[in-house]
């Protein structure tokens, strides 16, 4: 039997060749002065144009999308925003989205052929970048096994514009991190816990840093020694078992809960077929657009990846790249729950309901892009200073 620690290495592996470089990093630089360029000399001089999401969080691959946060000064209109976007010869296929839950508008940047997505007036996606960044950070296991999550789904067609399920990027890292917050032996900690050592007046942009000087704070979680490969299958497992129907995930809580029973105030109802509450707008189902039917193929899939992980566990002569061979089954198997819908099976370590009469305290602080940047700033800074001088300023 090949040793666990092989297929780790091949995770991390695969974790360096699809992860963003420098020079990928540079491109992206140049892509947000591009933009800025362009509405100063459409009159918007005040304009600032900053990055968030996989760019900056760690687990974006050299061909994600580019997700921006304009700030205008004020609410723009996607539409009109559309067309002066159209104007610079740098982009094409502009399309301002104006009914979606965020407006926003898309443009693919000819020369590097990397898809933009601009919203401008919603500032909840920088909290989630940071979240997610302390997530990878906290553990060194945390980076590598989203990502190959999420090259797992690109390749098996599950995500993105083009998949047969559409599940986004950010719904599949959450889903990976609740699995993390809420195995026998926990690696992350619940949103929930996270804001009783921070500031609810607390900048964006210091999120990761301040909870990463202060995670002495947090409660012990544990010694957990699974392997990025055991915590992979056993990913794979948990969903595939899971009671979708039944039950909330819950990264706020950082568990699983019943949708009967997750009670008032903020907490989030909803019918959907899969339901994830994002950690920070708690109302919001960051996968409501999943239907039945994609609700099956993804159960289908996990069932797969996890028969497939155990395969190559055991196996002398396979490879990681087995893994993202898309081949599913073409009949129904007995002991796959996306077969049998109506055989779910509920996760052994779920307990009993919580119930919340209060609204959950979450930070109400939404600075200016200019404060984030130079928060920013200010973090990169600190960073590089001696380790007597963190002392100092209480940063260990």
């Amino acid at each position: 039997m090949p040793e666990k620690s092989h297929f780790d290495d091949q995770i991390l592996d695969l974790e360096k060749e699809k992860e963003l470089k420098l020079k990928d990093h540079e491109e992206r630089v140049r892509i947000c002065s591009s933009i800025r360029e362009v509405f100063i000399e459409a009159g918007y001089t005040n304009c600032l144009v900053y990055p968030y999401g996989s760019t900056l969080n760690g687990v974006g691959f050299s061909d994600s999308d580019l997700d921006l946060y304009v700030d205008l000064g004020f609410s723009g209109d996607s539409l009109k925003i559309s067309k002066i976007l159209a104007k610079g010869p740098e982009f094409v296929n502009v399309e301002g989205i104006p009914n979606a839950r965020v407006p926003i508008v898309k443009a693919l940047h000819v020369s590097s052929g990397i898809h933009c997505d601009l919203s401008f007036g919603n500032k909840a996606s920088l909290w989630n970048t940071e979240f997610i960044r302390f997530c990878c950070l906290s553990d060194p296991r945390v980076r590598p096994l989203i990502m190959v999550v999420r090259y797992w789904g690109r390749m098996h067609g599950l995500v993105g514009r083009e998949g047969n399920v559409r599940l986004c990027n950010y719904a599949l890292t959450m889903m990976v991190i609740a699995y993390l917050q809420q195995i026998p032996c926990p690696i992350l900690h619940s949103v929930q816990q996270l804001l009783t050592i921070t500031d609810v007046d607390l900048a964006p942009s210091s999120f990761s840093s301040h909870l990463l000087s202060k995670a002495h704070i947090l409660p012990l979680l544990g010694k957990n020694t699974d392997s990025i490969s055991d915590l992979l299958l056993g990913f794979f497992n948990h969903y595939h078992s899971f009671d979708y129907s039944s039950n909330v995930i819950s990264i706020f809580l950082g568990r699983t809960c019943s949708r009967e029973q997750l009670i008032v105030g903020n907490m989030l109802r909803s019918t959907k077929p899969v339901c994830v509450q994002d950690p920070f707008e708690l109302n919001i189902n960051i996968c409501q657009n999943l239907d039945k039917s994609a609700l099956c193929v993804l159960k289908c899939r996990f069932y797969e990846g996890f028969k497939r992980i155990k395969n190559l566990l055991t196996s002398q002569e396979s490879t990681l790249a087995t893994l993202f061979h898309p081949s599913p089954h073409t009949s129904p198997l007995l002991d796959c729950h996306g077969c049998s819908t109506n055989n779910p099976t509920q996760p052994p370590w779920t307990e009993g309901p919580i119930c919340y009469t209060q609204p959950a305290k979450i930070p109400h602080y939404m600075p200016t892009i200019a404060e984030y940047n130079l928060a920013v700033l200010r973090c990169s800074v600190a960073q590089r200073m001696p380790p007597w001088w963190k002392k100092w300023r209480g940063l260990y």
